[in-house]
């Protein structure tokens, strides 16, 4: 029963979260205010500009009701939206379960939200928001510092991960012209790739970096990404870094 309230308990926080989530992944690559309804501009729906009202935020139950739709103008909301509250929730009640209301689980919970709005904001615009990077990088760090008890083993992690990092660069988008839009989207994979390295352990880093590797070989392979289709391919850094994260190996 205990364990029951818990999940209950952490799909509430989830969902509450992942509703926030979408407004930093639907405002950030706009370079709109992320504050909402009570510090900036309050939300509204993209196709008729109504205001929407307090109780028709409330999350998942929302989708329930309308069916997705705006309740002015009946404008399709995005899926997207859905999905991020969706994964959020599913990520917060699996963090519960694998460490309970802890330490662990606080630090797991505010990265996996930073890591659902990456993925949201790199399929509907193919960039990883600045902002959220430095949130990630900060929140793994603090984690890393109280883990070790010391900044020398982060610091070679880094220099290790600053390496790594610039050899994913060369390869993926140096040597191959098929995987990454531009420039920049190629350089927002590879800063996350550093971030890694400061939120793993050194062995960890290095197991996470051959998965990536792993995953980027095979969709060239496959010839999946090509000249017409550069999608985004950012869950293919995030999936293996919330894996390891829940399931270390070692």
């Amino acid at each position: 029963m205990t364990e029951l309230f818990g999940i209950i308990l952490a799909a509430t926080f989830g969902a509450i979260f992942g509703s926030y989530a979408t407004l930093f992944a639907y405002r950030l690559p706009r370079d709109e205010s992320c504050f909402g309804r009570y510090f900036g501009q309050k939300s509204s729906c993209p196709s008729c500009g109504a205001t929407i009202r307090t109780r028709d935020l409330i999350p998942l139950i929302n989708w329930l009701v309308t069916l997705g739709r705006c309740s002015k103008c009946q404008h399709k909301i995005p899926r997207i939206h859905l999905f991020v509250e969706l994964v959020t929730t599913a990520l917060f009640v699996l963090g519960y379960l694998r460490f309970g209301f802890s330490q662990e689980f606080l630090l797991y919970a505010m990265i996996s939200v930073g890591l659902v709005i990456l993925t949201a904001c790199d399929f509907t615009h193919r960039v990883f928001p600045q902002p959220i990077l430095i949130f990630i990088s900060m929140i793994g760090l603090a984690s890393r510092v109280l883990q070790d008890g010391n900044v020398i083993d982060v610091i070679f992690s880094a220099a290790i991960g600053a390496i790594l990092a610039a050899i994913f660069y060369q390869v993926f988008y140096k040597q191959s012209d098929k995987i990454f839009a531009d420039q920049n989207h190629s350089l927002d994979y590879t800063k996350f790739i550093l971030i890694a390295a400061v939120c793993f352990q050194l062995e960890m880093f290095l197991f996470y970096f051959f998965a990536v590797m792993l995953i980027f070989t095979v969709l060239l392979i496959l010839e999946i990404p090509s000249k017409k289709n550069r999608n985004n391919f950012g869950y293919s850094l995030i999936v293996p870094f919330l894996w390891l994260t829940l399931f270390p190996p070692f």
